[in-house]
């Protein structure tokens, strides 16, 4: 990630919040839904998207398959946004 990411709940979403890493400057906010957040809360722990999709079929007992797509597509909304 290219910034620092910190993740808050409010009330049925999360809240991002997407930081400077040297200076904690707010650069980007944005709200998200349960499991898009915990997408990325994995991929700020570097972990690949298969492994992401695993984990988070056990989590939600949803096909591995079926999450990739969503892993997929948040992936490329946030390097559309520039964050990674």
């Amino acid at each position: 990630m290219k910034y620092k990411i910190e993740i808050a709940p409010l009330a049925n979403y999360y809240v991002v919040a997407v930081k400077d890493k040297i200076t904690g400057e707010l650069k980007e906010s944005f709200t998200l839904n349960e499991s898009a957040a915990d997408i990325l809360r994995l991929l700020c722990e570097e972990k690949d998207p298969e492994s992401i999709a695993q984990e988070m079929s056990h989590m939600y007992e949803a096909p591995a398959k079926v999450i990739m797509k969503d892993i997929m597509k948040l992936t490329e909304k946030l390097k559309q946004k520039g964050l990674i």
